[in-house]
């Protein structure tokens, strides 16, 4: 947590940021680029700020799609990327959004971290500790050869949504990260790179083009690497389908990417309103993370479970309460909560048709507040009409893994069991 009032402040800001950032364009597509070549390259890119896309409305326009096509472009064959993190992550969540994915499968990974550590003054001895831990970390789960490039921050002058004086004021303390990040790769053997600084803040008009300056200029030092340690590229297996344990994930996960369903949409409205929070998320829980159905114009599209609070709801069956989370020692070193700025929580379990726990319907506010101020018959009730409308995205799975993707039950149509 922020050691001193300023730390503080300047925590509260960047959360509220967030907030405000969700009317700018941004990619809504899944962050996965593919040529279609059995023998591409394929690069995982980890980050946030450069990373996360603002200002265009695919990913193929941000950083992992132009990264792919000009890495592609120098080694003149195929090119696969793939963007794992979101605004939230910083670099001490970055191996729990990493998850359980398999590193082994990747030839190059790409670290483009720092933007809110620098925004919100992470302590320098904090930042390259955990660091060197993530490095360390990454480096036990590839095979050799793997390349790695860490990403020097940029300004965030250089980007219009966070132009002013707070880019002035922690500037400083960027270039202070970067000197840091530096010595860290030299002493792990790793590549550093420093972004090219554009001539003016990038808006939505021409954020494409920034991309494309840090692709290339990332490009160029990296696909030299990649062909020296790829030097003959064989076809290898395609990569695994992915199979859900909840048949009506992969429709839920897909709607949620353009806005959600629109009744759980209106119920969130709800809550939001009833219980005075900033946030009421419908989430699914998902193997290593928890998706988001609503909202995800502000919260990511999924986090890492392990840092979730309704991993708690999901896991005991029952509402759960958390009136401080800086006061509970679950969650009092949570990097997810610090960024977020999360300081409530109030979560009510979701069941398949089943009787299995699939996720919750939670509330999620900046201010703490007593548990005896929930009114807990009013989140049940919200959460029952969330659950059957959820049932309406199941289907029947013939095999384990043979998903068959429909929509839900049209509004206002009785639903069947």
């Amino acid at each position: 947590m922020p050691a001193n009032p300023q730390h503080f402040a300047l925590r509260a800001w960047y959360a509220f940021k967030q907030l405000r950032l969700r009317t700018l364009p941004h990619p809504t597509d899944v962050p996965a680029i593919r040529s279609g070549d059995p023998a591409a390259d394929r690069i995982l890119v980890v980050g946030n700020g450069p990373s996360h896309g603002w200002g265009v409305l695919t990913h193929q326009l941000a950083l992992t799609g132009q990264l792919a096509d000009a890495v592609a472009a120098h080694t003149g064959r195929g090119c696969d990327a793939d963007l794992v993190g979101a605004e939230s992550m910083n670099v001490r969540s970055a191996l729990a959004w990493i998850g359980d994915r398999d590193l082994t499968e990747v030839d190059a990974i790409v670290l483009v971290l720092g933007t809110n550590d620098a925004l919100r003054l992470t302590e320098l001895p904090v930042w390259e500790q955990e660091l060197y831990d993530l490095l360390a970390g990454i480096e036990a789960r590839v095979l050799p050869g793997t390349v790695i490039t860490l990403i020097g921050i940029p300004p965030a002058a250089s980007f219009r949504a966070y132009a002013g004086s707070i880019a002035r004021l922690t500037d400083k303390h960027r270039l202070r990260l970067n000197a840091a990040t530096r010595r860290i790769a030299a002493a792990r053997h790793v590549g550093y790179l420093e972004l090219p600084v554009p001539a003016s803040p990038a808006g939505p008009g021409s954020s494409a083009e920034l991309y494309r300056g840090f692709a290339g200029a990332i490009a160029a030092d990296l696909a030299p690497r990649i062909v020296s340690a790829r030097r003959v590229p064989a076809a290898r297996p395609a990569r695994a389908d992915e199979v859900w344990d909840w048949s009506g994930a992969p429709a839920f996960v897909e709607l949620a990417r353009t806005g959600g369903d629109a009744d759980l949409r209106r119920l969130t409205e709800q809550a939001q309103k009833s219980f005075g929070v900033e946030l009421a998320v419908v989430s699914l829980v998902e193997g290593d993370r928890l998706y988001h159905g609503t909202n995800t114009d502000v919260v990511p599209t999924s986090v890492p479970l392990e840092l979730s609070f309704c991993r708690y709801t999901v896991a005991t069956g029952e509402p759960v309460i958390i009136p401080d989370t800086g006061r509970d020692p679950r969650f009092r070193d949570n990097p997810l909560v610090d960024v977020s700025f999360i300081n409530f929580y109030a979560g009510y379990p979701l069941r398949g048709s089943d009787g299995r726990v699939i996720g919750s319907f939670c509330l999620q506010g900046s201010q703490a507040r007593r548990g005896s101020a929930v009114a807990l018959d009013l989140l049940r009730q919200l959460a029952l009409e969330a659950e059957e409308i959820l049932r309406g995205y199941e289907t029947e799975t013939p095999g384990r893994g043979a998903v068959q993707v429909v929509m839900p039950t049209p509004l206002g149509a009785p639903i069947s069991f």
